[in-house]
This record gives C-alpha cells, sequence and structure tokens, in this order.
C-alpha cells in the first residue's frame, strides 16, 4: 500500500507477525506508520507499507453548496402549521 495516501487520523489494518490490527494513525514519519491500536493487547505501535492490508479514510460531513455562511431559507407560516381539525 502507499503511505502518501494515509494521513493522522485515519484507520488502517496491518498484518504484523500473523495477526491483523486495527489503528488509528498518529504519524508518519521514515517510511513507518505509527498508530494507536484500537485494542490494546496488541503490542505493535507502527507499521511499513507493506504491514498495512486496509485502509479507512477520515471525512468528516459535506459541506452545503452555500459553505459555512448559508442559512437555510425561512418556510411560510402556511406550511409550519400543523392543521389536524379543519
Amino acid at each position: 500500500m502507499r503511505i502518501e495516501a494515509i494521513a493522522p487520523g485515519d484507520i488502517i489494518k496491518t498484518s504484523i507477525g500473523g495477526r491483523q490490527i486495527y489503528g488509528e494513525v498518529l504519524e508518519i514519519t521514515d517510511q513507518r506508520v505509527h498508530f494507536h491500536p484500537i485494542t490494546h493487547a496488541a503490542g505493535y505501535r507502527h507499521a511499513t507499507a507493506r504491514q498495512i492490508i486496509g485502509h479507512w479514510r477520515k471525512a468528516g460531513r459535506r459541506r452545503s453548496a452555500g459553505g459555512e455562511d448559508a442559512r437555510p431559507e425561512a418556510q411560510p407560516p402556511d406550511q409550519l402549521a400543523l392543521r389536524i381539525n379543519q
């Protein structure tokens, strides 16, 4: 796997010593990915590109088309009124 696509905050799956370990990426230095394992019983804290077998990118909510300053349109009072007995 290519390390260039991995960023801090992403989730990776590694295969080290016959064990598969999931972890959150902390940093990438010297072609090694340092991560915080999700299971604390795992003794490994870094992996090379060859040891990474899965990668999930951290993604947030998509922004609306208007950007951060966009406000929702005001609804007309007729639409907001709930009339049960007419």
